[in-house]
């Protein structure tokens, strides 16, 4: 029960009709109910007092005003106040009856408390009469020439929504998370751990300086399907807020929120009320945070999220001061130093006139979660899913419909690499809580699987520092990325539908080359990664080059291989290759040498194009006289078939 917010309301709410205005006329011709009234503002106005029995003086309080319908039930001040406690309590459909009532006699005296009614049927989940409620209140002379009109316009499209979406219901049940994650602290904003082992996510602790408790993340960890008790994440957690954390899809990167007790510019190297930072994980701990200055400004930003292949970082902004600050949802690039560069407005359609919250991208890289109070809904923040289009652009945003959207706040959406389990955050009665669902198919994101293990050197010693990189072999574009860890581990998610191109590298060893084809990863794969020393002599294979059969020109699968290993040579500009070329069995030597060299020469050229130095590399063609493996099955020669960079002796 809300009492201290009902106090509040029938304070100001009862001060402005009975005391503000004297000279008004109260809608009421019995002396008796206008006093039990005036007594009841009285009441409201001494249970402001610190250390009153604010429970006690609601009690009064409301025996008073429904004494005044008793006495008079067309005493429309009466009827308002005790239709908002109603509301405040949540007997939602008495509220709206209350409303009502009042509004069918006196609604001209009252206009705006016809979008208390709607809001009050909205919460009863009765479209129906949200309608009649914008109906009666355009009727009243003046209001369609006023400033009302887009919100009776907005109402009216929540309304059809409300009606449409409680006939054809979503098949999904969100529940809280139980005790100890769900308690009766506030608990909001969730990032899935890997692939659901644990969740980070922010609780408002009680802390005697904040009349409304101090943020702090905290992690809780799933065994079997228990949770554990959740541990606050040492090293991160200050005297100052912290939350809203988003992890980097190999779970090495903690990039989240941290504001101060003000809403002004910061100090030091904080910029502004609420700033992002990001932390890596080494060995075990958390570093020290680092501001990302390129992204922060006088203003708010929060509610990060780190793209599957972590060169994106979309957040949350808030431009301007309290109450009229403007949220959209904003990205970032990672620069090639590493760096963060300018944040941009995100294009589109996913921005509205309403507040943009808690973006969140999918390990697939196709599905973009948010929420958004902007768009017509049940109400309040809805939650929306857009999908990647063709274009490599966000499509139209979707409601994700009731039981998923109430008319209460429903924010903070993340889901797991299943695709289908979704953890986010509901407001009920002013409580914050984690809840869990099943999503149906309809707003799900694709599965995707794990593929984990070891980067290291041919002599088996780890390689920390090192990068795995995946990309899409039909697009060509980056998908994911993983920093291997001090002893050399990885994880990186896997989408299960698609082909990738994998590169491993490590700094002063050679890269290695391998393919990932549809349905291959599943579940969780171990795959290690061997890498030679850039010594004269290493040799790789780019196992993603391919050509037409007989032909020297590159298919266009070959386009994400070539494209990352020129990058990657663009670095090594110190050290001389070769571009070898290699056929199989198949056809005369004559043909077969003559074919290699016109391939060795297509990919070098295809690797100038794409950032290598020319001065870098040779082509020559060896036919058929290196085979990789002796035999003549088609595997035989489908492995005999390849593109190598060997390591040269610099020339003099």
């Amino acid at each position: 029960m809300r009492c201290t917010a009902s106090l509040f309301f029938l304070l100001f709410v009862i001060c402005n009709v009975a005391c503000a205005q004297p000279a008004m006329r109260l809608h009421s011709e019995s002396k008796k109910a206008i006093k039990l009234y005036r007594r009841a503002t009285e009441r409201s106005r001494e249970a402001m007092v610190p250390g009153a029995d604010k429970e006690l003086a609601r009690q009064a309080v409301e025996a008073d005003l429904l004494k005044c319908l008793e006495l008079d039930p067309g005493f429309a001040e009466a009827e308002r106040v005790v239709a908002a406690l109603r509301f405040d309590e949540g007997r939602f459909q008495e509220s709206r009856d209350h409303y009502a009532h009042y509004l069918d006699e006196h609604g001209a005296d009252f206009i705006r408390d016809h979008f208390s009614w709607a809001e009050a049927a909205r919460h009863a989940l009765d479209p129906e009469t949200m309608k009649n409620a914008m109906a009666a209140m355009r009727a009243i002379p003046g209001v369609m020439e006023g400033p009302d009109v887009p919100k009776i316009d907005r109402v009216e499209k929540d309304s059809e929504f409300m009606s449409m979406s409680l006939a054809d219901p979503k098949k999904v049940a969100p529940e809280p998370l139980p005790l100890p994650v769900s308690t009766g602290d506030d608990e909001y904003f969730p990032s899935v751990w890997l692939a659901g082992e644990a969740l980070i996510f922010t609780r408002r602790v009680t802390d005697a300086r904040w009349q409304q408790g101090q943020e702090d993340l905290f992690i809780a960890r799933k065994v079997g399907e228990v949770w554990q008790m959740p541990q606050p994440l040492r090293g991160l957690n200050t005297l100052d807020n912290e939350g809203a954390a988003s992890l980097s899809g190999d779970g090495s990167t903690l990039c989240f929120t941290l504001c101060r007790e003000a809403d002004r510019p910061g100090q030091g190297e904080h910029q502004g009320s609420c700033d992002l930072y990001i932390s890596q994980q080494v060995q075990g701990q958390w570093s020290r945070p680092e501001n990302i200055r390129s992204v922060n400004t006088p203003g708010w930003e929060s509610q990060p999220c780190l793209s599957p292949d972590g060169q994106s970082l979309y957040f949350t902004r808030g431009s301007g001061k309290g109450g009229r600050r403007k949220y959209d949802l904003f990205v970032a690039q990672r620069q090639e130093d590493g760096s963060w560069g300018t944040a941009h407005r995100l294009g589109g359609t996913i921005n509205s006139n309403g507040k943009e919250m808690r973006p969140f991208i999918h390990p697939d890289g196709r599905h973009f979660f948010f929420a958004t109070d902007g768009r017509e809904g049940m109400g309040g923040m809805d939650l929306f899913v857009s999908t990647l289009n063709d274009e490599g652009t966000w499509g139209e945003p979707v409601n994700m419909g009731w039981p998923i959207n109430t008319p209460d706040d429903e924010t903070g959406l993340v889901v797991g690499s299943d695709g289908v389990t979704g953890y986010f955050s509901r407001e009920v009665e002013g409580q914050l809580d984690l809840h869990v669902m099943h999503l149906p198919s309809e707003v799900a994101a694709d599965a995707t699987a794990a593929m984990e293990g070891r980067l290291q050197s041919e002599e088996g010693e780890p390689l920390g520092n090192g990068v795995i990189r995946l990309m899409d072999r039909t697009t060509g574009r980056s998908f994911a990325r993983a920093e291997s860890a001090s002893d050399g581990t990885y994880h990186v998610p896997v989408p299960m539908d698609r082909a990738f191109v994998v590169i491993a590298e490590a700094p002063g060893y050679m890269l290695a080359s391998e393919s990932i084809e549809p349905g291959e990863v599943k579940g969780r794969m171990e795959r290690d990664f061997s890498l030679s020393s850039m010594e004269i002599g290493a040799e790789v294979v780019l196992r993603n080059v391919f050509f037409a059969s007989g032909s020297a020109e590159l298919d266009a699968a070959s386009g994400a291989e070539l494209t990352r290993v020129g990058q990657w040579l663009a670095d090594q500009s110190h050290v001389l290759l070769e571009v070898g070329g290699h056929t199989d069995d198949v056809g005369s030597d004559r043909s077969n040498l003559s074919l290699s060299s016109d391939r060795a020469e297509a990919v070098r050229q295809a690797l100038i194009e794409a950032g290598a130095q020319p001065h870098q590399l040779v082509a020559k063609g060896y036919g058929r006289t290196q085979p990789a493996v002796e035999g003549t099955t088609e595997e035989a020669r489908r492995m005999n078939r390849r593109t190598t960079l060997t390591v040269l002796p610099k020339t003099k």
